[in-house]
């Protein structure tokens, strides 16, 4: 292979192993010898010879939900582009018998680094991150005291809820996450604040009956715009923290018979894959490239990636759908025929 790449065989060692003082121009020279060798480079025998496994332990809630598994596939694609592995600790939320994040738990990969689901993580768990002595990221929740990758929580809000005002509501209701397990209270304080705050600029008193509590769930979330859709006074538009808790909203208006969005606009945060189906106004996010740019900070401490890595909130989007609309009585806001349910 060194005589394929025209380089020692001490270079070829340096290459395969990815240390940094290797040019990129014959970094990838080697590469490409190997491939054409067929030669795969043994994770067991580089982690011998440097005294580090190439792994990075990915520690998730469940792996069902659509923010968990992006992020994992986002941080297993930067790891697999760099050669290192991706060992996963599932807590098995999912399933209802959910693990408690322990060191063993955390160290049971044999891995260099870690990233770290930040959702539904409790006291506890938050202190087992915070004295990791390995580098560690969390993805998508605060852990005070620990480095993070996500989106800028108060802004991806506002960004719904201006819109919602921007089309001329004013009694705006929200259906968020409140004390529930499982939920990261930075991340439903953030969305839930600025909601009051833009109403409160808005000249609009964000009073505590227009909030309810869904815990960002579908099932949960429907059940509470049932009780905020249900009274004659009820919100023009409802912000909810999350796109599934906005399908909730949606489920609970049909039940009521009110028509979206001429009687209740609605907006979500997340862009899930069904969102677009649904017709839902949303703020995008990407968890996948969350996961992606957590990998690759990690990578670029360890030595293996040259070059900075930023870690600033990751990108947001408004995507304007039909789920939302000016107010207006100038339509029925009921399906024919219906009634409270």
């Amino acid at each position: 292979m060194a005589r394929l790449a025209g380089v020692s065989e001490a270079t070829v060692s340096r290459a395969l192993r990815d240390l940094r003082h290797v040019a990129p121009e014959t970094a990838e020279a080697v590469r490409e010898a190997a491939d054409r060798l067929g030669f795969v480079a043994s994770r067991s025998a580089s982690a011998l010879a440097t005294g580090r496994p190439k792994a990075v332990t990915v520690v998730t809630p469940a792996l069902t939900p659509w923010f968990y598994s992006s992020v994992v596939e986002g941080v297993d694609a930067a790891l697999r582009q760099a050669g290192w592995a991706t060992s996963l600790v599932n807590l098995g939320e999912a399933g209802g018998q959910r693990r408690r994040l322990t060191a063993a738990e955390l160290h049971a990969g044999n891995a260099s680094a870690h990233i770290v689901n930040g959702f539904g993580l409790d006291e506890e768990e938050q202190r087992v991150v915070r004295e990791v002595r390995e580098p560690v990221v969390t993805v998508g929740g605060r852990v005070a005291g620990v480095r993070g990758i996500g989106i800028p929580e108060a802004e991806a809000a506002r960004l719904a809820v201006r819109h919602l005002l921007d089309l001329g509501h004013r009694r705006i209701g929200h259906v968020g996450g409140d004390r529930e397990p499982g939920l990261n209270a930075f991340v439903v304080g953030a969305r839930r604040a600025a909601w009051a705050e833009l109403l409160t600029e808005a000249g609009v008193d964000p009073d505590d009956g227009l909030f309810v509590s869904g815990g960002m769930q579908l099932e949960a979330s429907r059940a509470a715009a049932l009780r905020l859709l249900a009274g004659a006074d009820r919100p023009t538009a409802v912000f909810a923290a999350s796109d599934e808790a906005a399908y909730g909203v949606m489920l609970a208006a049909r039940g009521l018979g009110l028509r979206v969005p001429e009687a209740v606009s609605v907006a979500g945060l997340d862009d899930l894959p069904f969102s677009a189906a649904f017709g839902l106004t949303t703020v995008r996010q990407s968890p996948a490239e969350q996961g992606a740019r957590a990998a690759a900070l990690l990578l670029a401490e360890l030595g293996v990636r040259r070059g900075a890595v930023s870690t600033a909130p990751a990108p947001v989007e408004l995507v304007v759908r039909t789920s939302t609309a000016p107010p207006s009585r100038s339509v029925p806001d009921r399906a024919p025929g219906a009634t409270r349910g």
